[in-house]
């Protein structure tokens, strides 16, 4: 914001500078001020218009950052996952069957007193 008040602190002052200065009619000085608020206001709009496009590019940009770390971290969980699912899935069978081994010792009341 520092260049934009810069830039209306010497606009401002420059037309006073103008008007004290210059050997044209009133109408002219009019006219003229007119049109340099004009370009003034022309500029103000561009750099406006600039800011914006700049902030939407860097929002993209992030987005993307955003989008591209997620993934990675997607693929990550994913590959640690698949690595353990074979670990995971022999404990799982060894533990079935153990449990499966130790009822079929287990006569049906010392079965139903353990579930108690």
């Amino acid at each position: 914001m520092g260049k934009f008040s810069s830039f209306v602190k010497g606009l401002v002052i420059g037309g006073g500078i103008a008007l004290l200065l210059s050997p044209k009619p009133g109408k002219d000085i009019r006219k003229d001020l007119a049109d340099k608020a004009d370009e003034a206001l022309d500029k103000v709009m561009d750099y406006a218009d600039q800011a914006t496009e700049t902030a939407k590019e860097t929002a993209k940009e992030a987005v993307e950052q955003v989008k591209e770390k997620a993934q990675e971290t997607t693929d990550t969980v994913k590959q640690k996952f698949a690595a353990k699912a074979p670990e995971a899935e022999v404990r799982f069978d060894a533990e079935t069957e153990a449990q499966a081994t130790e009822s079929d010792k287990l006569d049906p009341i010392e079965e139903a007193l353990k579930t108690l």
